[in-house]
């Protein structure tokens, strides 16, 4: 073969390739990675699927009765069900398809998404969880309130959504508390000099005698934080702030104690600065409730009125 022939049939068979690789469906109408062997493209499985040709519904992991199928992906075309995996409780199983001589426990089908095993409801009741209903006293199913809302249970009476991640309706804090919400845990934090302090449920401590309040917050830094203040009458309005300068306004005070052991204070300086406002506060007979949110900060200096400690983004909850 002359080099001229090497040479046309190279071009012919580079031609040829580029083509098959280019033009593997009429019109280019399937994208060219439905052929790459790679799940990608929005694909259900590799290459089918999304913007692909259908994938083969024997193999795709769902059941769907309209193409034959008497469970996921065996029957009809695709063949019998194995005992075990036919969507029917029959042998000796204690449930469909579990239990028995040959089926693994019912608990192992607890969150396959089908009505199976010795399930009340899909994935529920039997050897599963109890299935949430509108009368448990708890937020479950697709609620957005204790047994209230989503598309089983009715309304809830607020405009409080619980899983949304905002603080509304009547809920203390966000997502918890009030009328339909779960019940919210204690909370108390606030930023010293920069550094972020939290403070754990247990680690807070609310003390009143009806007239005045103290709060007092160890952090996990091993910072810890006090307000004292009296009790306006008629309690504290919700929204108004209130100043804790022992030398301006005795009986309100705000004190820090680092995580270094430095004392820094409201009282000890008339510079001092510190405030509370006041964002949920009421108190319920019957039956007994309490709530006090606020937040709070402070500019507070030491015994000798010339170091200082700035408290920003203070916030505290505490409820019965």
């Amino acid at each position: 073969m002359t080099l001229r022939q090497y040479f046309l049939v190279f071009v012919a068979a580079f031609a040829g390739s580029f083509f098959l690789a280019s033009c593997l469906n009429e019109d280019n109408k399937i994208p060219p990675n439905c052929y790459d062997g790679i799940l990608n493209n929005d694909e259900e499985l590799v290459d089918c699927g999304g913007p692909c040709e259908p994938c083969n519904h024997c193999i795709n992991g769902v059941w769907e009765p309209n193409l034959g199928e008497t469970c996921i992906d065996c029957g009809g075309e695709c063949g019998a069900c194995p005992q075990c995996r036919n969507c029917i409780q029959d042998g000796d199983e204690s449930g469909i398809d579990c239990g028995g001589t040959f089926c693994g426990p019912c608990e192992n089908l607890c969150d396959d998404g089908i009505l199976n095993g010795n399930e009340e409801q899909i994935d529920c009741g039997g050897d599963c969880g109890p299935c949430p209903t509108c009368t448990d006293l708890t937020m479950n199913g697709d609620e957005i309130g204790i047994d209230c809302g989503g598309t089983q249970c009715p309304p809830c009476s607020t405009d409080g959504n619980c899983v949304n991640l905002i603080l509304d309706g009547d809920e203390y804090w966000v997502d918890c508390g009030g009328s339909t919400c779960p019940p919210c845990q204690n909370a108390m934090t606030w930023r010293a000099n920069g550094i972020t302090h939290v403070v754990e449920a247990d680690n807070i401590e609310y003390q009143t005698d009806g007239t005045s309040f103290t709060i007092t917050g160890t952090s996990t830094l091993g910072a810890t934080l006090v307000i004292t203040s009296t009790i306006p009458t008629g309690g504290f309005v919700e929204g108004t702030s209130v100043t804790m300068n022992q030398a301006s306004v005795p009986g309100r005070q705000m004190s820090y104690t680092s995580e270094l052991g430095g004392v820094f204070s409201s009282g000890t300086s008339a510079a001092a600065a510190a405030t509370m406002t006041t964002n949920r506060y009421f108190t319920q007979v019957d039956p007994p409730a309490f709530v006090h949110r606020a937040a709070f900060s402070g500019t507070l200096y030491d015994a000798g009125g010339t170091v200082i400690t700035n408290i920003t983004n203070g916030s505290f909850l505490y409820t019965f």
